[in-house]
């Protein structure tokens, strides 16, 4: 049997030793989590190299139908969901006049508590080819469905090679993006809604009375209250949860003009989190983007009860959870979305793989449990 998917090792693993169909996604090792450093700022080099990308070659391949004509596979390619994932990409935006460049990171009084109450100890590591081999394999073990066009793909808003549609009605979202809001907009037209329609697709969940109970819990939604901080530059988006005092999922949604890859790279840096230190953000020196952050993270997902996360800039992410004790959190690499012009000719050459969408398709499902994912809970992990 597998090993937990998120653990954070004590050495690097070796690709041979785990039981997933498609370990050969691994390309490299994932550094040893540092168990007792604190996390700080890391440099330009490595910023560049701890960015996750895959090969598109590498993708699984889809088993052969029982049909070997090839223009009858291209065909059902056309048609189906799996496919359709695949080869998507995230429109490209173009950033307006209004967006505030060269960003200073402020101090912000509302993350100012007592000492010792953020109890984050530990920041571990999620390997990235146990989330690509989680993925992958969670897609495989779900049956294809075949897309009915006046059914799905109005709700399927994603640009994908065969699926690519000009709606001027989508593609002002694009022009003139100033604020996170702009970002979030973005966000929820396109990608977050194809995802909650993949998964209503591939679970088919049914339309009307018998399926409108669970369909609203598989919705992102927008909340202007869970993000303590009031001001331009934090958005968030949730799942909801059939218990009314937690969450699913909520992902922090920050402008890619106001968090740099470096210290994106810094806030998933892995170790032990020094006492205090998301506490009182010290105002004598210029703030931690990345305490910031996980401060903020560690509020609301404390509150809301929410152990599923994701960050994005839109263009990069990173997924985690906590542990339900809130002591120890769990972070992947950054992963890069391939962003295209909206109606460009995009070869599948020139994405990766897995894509992002299904990389976030398999985080929605793990949080709210479909497809039977065997997701252990962090705080019973061990190395």
């Amino acid at each position: 049997m597998a090993p937990p998917l998120v653990r954070a090792p004590t050495e690097p693993l070796d690709a041979s030793t785990l039981d997933w169909k498609f370990r050969r996604q691994l390309i490299e090792r994932s550094d040893a989590a540092n168990g007792s450093r604190p996390c700080p700022l890391v440099d330009n080099d490595r910023a560049a190299g701890i960015i996750v990308k895959y090969a598109r070659n590498l993708a699984p391949v889809d088993e052969p139908s029982e049909a070997n004509d090839e223009s009858r596979m291209d065909e059902g390619r056309k048609k189906s969901l799996k496919p359709y994932l695949q080869d998507s990409w995230f429109p490209a935006f173009k950033v307006g006049p209004q967006a505030k460049q060269n960003f200073v990171w402020p101090h912000y009084q509302e993350l100012q508590v007592a000492p010792g109450t953020r109890k984050l100890y530990t920041i571990s590591r999620i390997v990235p080819y146990r989330i690509h081999g989680a993925a992958c394999e969670y897609l495989q073990q779900q049956k294809d469905q075949q897309l009915k066009e006046s059914k799905y793909l109005g709700d399927l808003t994603l640009p994908s090679i065969k699926f690519v549609k000009c709606d001027k009605d989508l593609k002002r979202y694009i022009q003139d993006v100033n604020s996170v809001t702009d970002i979030t907009k973005l966000l929820t037209t396109f990608a977050l809604r194809t995802i909650a329609t993949s998964l209503h697709i591939l679970h088919d969940i049914p339309e009307g009375e018998d399926g409108d109970t669970f369909r609203k819990f598989l919705q992102f939604r927008r909340s202007s209250k869970m993000c303590p901080i009031k001001n331009n530059i934090f958005d968030v988006v949730f799942l909801p949860s059939p218990h009314s005092d937690h969450t699913s999922m909520i992902i922090l949604i920050i402008p890619p003009w106001t968090l740099n890859n470096t210290d994106f790279v810094s806030f998933i840096d892995t170790g032990a989190v020094t006492p205090g230190s998301l506490d009182g953000i010290p105002t004598a020196k210029p703030a931690s983007a990345s305490a910031v952050m996980w401060s903020l993270l560690w509020d609301m997902c404390s509150k809301q009860k929410c152990q599923y996360f994701a960050v994005t800039t839109y263009e990069f992410w990173a997924f985690g959870n906590f542990s339900s004790n809130m002591q120890t959190a769990y972070i992947s690499d950054l992963f890069q979305a391939p962003t295209h012009p909206y109606a460009a000719q995009v070869q599948q050459g020139m994405l990766l793989s897995p894509a992002i969408s299904e990389t976030l398709l398999f985080w929605m499902a793990a949080c709210v449990g479909a497809g039977d994912i065997l997701w252990t809970p962090c705080d019973k992990i061990t190395s």
